[in-house]
């Protein structure tokens, strides 16, 4: 059925004259009046009936009438998703998240994000960022909240926040109630960190971030989650370094110290450099109203 013998109709049955409606449509009445013939023969019924002076709908033309309209008014709304999608003004982005943004990070991005493009939706995904990386390399995200530095041609980062770093130490150990400690005070222990589930640093953080003071660290990845790498601390199989937002005061066995050097977690939004994705334009610009000075 032509959309355009729909329009036709709808144009007339709002007129109820064909003068009026063929202006409308920038027609001459003649061509009209083929038009909704050709409309009603494809129908299989009269939709309209016709006088000198008045056009008026048979009882078929009232009940096709609303029919019509909707299906007109749902592609024009199909039409204009497609356009606000291509612009990235609607949308779906699959976001990663690391569980030390969890807790302020992405609430702000999400709120941000959904008061600048309330059509963008968000599904969010806990991973860490060794993780987040392959799932964003392979298309399986369209972005990721993950620990800094994150290297590769292929990503683009857009630093966030810097969050600080406290050292887990066993109850036990000889610095634990050291009111606060150096990070070359800590260059001989074995470091703990995560796989798959990372929250603490992954390696390759852990180790950029002690080159950054001249160390070499001994570093042993460990599998499970956050709470599973401070059970370790507190067996004594070594230390880590956990996010002033992921600490647990009430863990058993751990000192939670805070570093003097002034250590911090930086997190970024980091997306592929062709996001492909173009609702990822509003999540970006969302991340910088976060890091705007008001």
């Amino acid at each position: 059925m032509d959309l355009r013998h729909l329009q036709a109709f709808i144009t007339v049955a709002e007129e109820r004259h064909f003068g009026r409606a063929a202006e409308r449509l920038n027609l001459a009445a003649s061509p009209l009046g083929r038009v909704i013939r050709a409309l009603e023969d494809e129908v299989g019924t009269p939709l309209l009936t016709r006088t000198t002076r008045r056009v008026d709908l048979t009882a078929a033309g009232a009940a096709f009438l609303p029919q019509a309209q909707a299906i007109l008014a749902q592609l024009e709304q199909a039409a204009s998703l497609a356009r606000r999608t291509a612009q990235g003004e609607s949308g779906r982005v699959r976001l990663g998240y690391m569980g030390a943004a969890q807790a302020a990070l992405l609430p702000r991005l999400w709120r941000t994000l959904r008061a600048t493009h309330p059509d963008v939706q968000l599904d969010v995904t806990e991973l860490c960022t060794p993780d987040q990386r392959q799932a964003l390399l392979a298309g399986e995200l369209d972005a990721g909240l993950m620990a800094l530095p994150v290297w590769h041609d292929d990503l683009r980062v857009r630093p966030l926040a810097s969050i600080p770093l406290l050292a887990a130490l066993p109850q036990e150990h000889p610095l634990a109630d050291r009111p606060s400690l150096s990070l070359r005070e800590l260059a001989q222990e074995d470091w703990l960190t995560c796989t798959p589930y990372a929250t603490t640093l992954p390696p390759e953080q852990v180790q950029a971030l002690c080159m950054a003071f001249g160390l070499v660290p001994r570093t042993r990845a460990v599998g499970g989650s956050e709470s599973a790498v401070v059970a370790r601390v507190a067996a004594g199989v070594g230390v880590t370094l956990v996010p002033q937002t992921l600490i647990n005061p009430r863990q058993e066995g751990v000192r939670f110290v805070p570093l003097e050097d002034g250590v911090t977690l930086d997190v970024g939004l980091v997306t592929r450099a062709d996001p492909g994705n173009p609702a990822v334009s509003a999540l970006l610009l969302a991340a910088q109203h976060l890091t705007t000075p008001a």
